[in-house]
């Protein structure tokens, strides 16, 4: 194979773009370097934020399952701390939604139950996940049915069975049931019909209350 000559090699555009990048390289090594530097200080502070995250989500697990379990012993004061914790320390993690729900539920239990409607409105309107707001409204609703505020308590009970959930049929008598206490027999028929077409209930119970229910909405519109 024939040797290239000196003319060629200085001729030769492949090897002239090399000479030009190993210039630039020698030129701006300072700046070269800086820049290499800020690449790994910055994947650094990627990789400490996610771990500071998954921290951030095990501590938040960790003050839910405490605030759950004092719950679930009906030591409401305890829980509310703990989970009040939780919120304040770490609001924005996974846990934070069914903090919300649990710390609503001990202040409905505690009968502070304006305090719990917040509570409620906190945990549905964060963007969770449908099973969270269905909760949330069910806890508006049997809230605000012990406020005696029945035609708002009908339609939060009626959200809430807008999520097929085990409950969704509960939710649909109790926003009957407050339908009727808000002298709306019309609306709470429509309501037990939509539970009667509901084929996954399958207990007695709950057909025993459509009935019951249904007779009182058809007696009322009746008159």
């Amino acid at each position: 194979m024939a040797r290239m000559t000196k003319e060629e090699l200085r001729e030769d555009p492949i090897l002239e773009r090399v000479q030009q990048t190993l210039n630039f390289v020698q030129s701006n090594a300072r700046w070269i370097a800086l820049g290499v530097a800020a690449v790994i200080i910055l994947i650094a502070g990627v990789i400490m934020i996610n771990r500071s995250r998954v921290r951030a989500e095990t501590d938040a697990a960790q003050l839910l399952s405490a605030g759950q379990q004092l719950y679930l012993q009906g030591n409401y004061a305890e829980s509310e701390s703990q989970l009040q914790q939780l919120l304040d320390m770490h609001g924005a993690s996974r846990a934070a939604a069914q903090a919300w729900i649990y710390l609503a539920d001990g202040l409905a239990a505690q009968e502070r139950r304006e305090e719990a409607l917040a509570a409620y409105e906190s945990a549905g309107g964060r963007g969770t996940t449908p099973i969270i707001r269905a909760a949330a409204a069910r806890g508006r609703g049997t809230v605000l049915e012990d406020l005696e505020q029945f035609g708002e308590a009908s339609k939060a009970y009626e959200e809430a069975a807008g999520v097929e959930t085990i409950f969704q049929v509960d939710d649909l008598l109790g926003a009957a049931r407050t339908a009727l206490q808000a002298a709306d027999p019309a609306r709470a028929q429509v309501l037990l019909e939509q539970a009667q077409a509901i084929k996954a209930t399958g207990r007695s119970v709950n057909r025993a209350k459509i009935q019951f229910y249904l007779s009182q909405a058809e007696a009322a519109l009746s008159k």
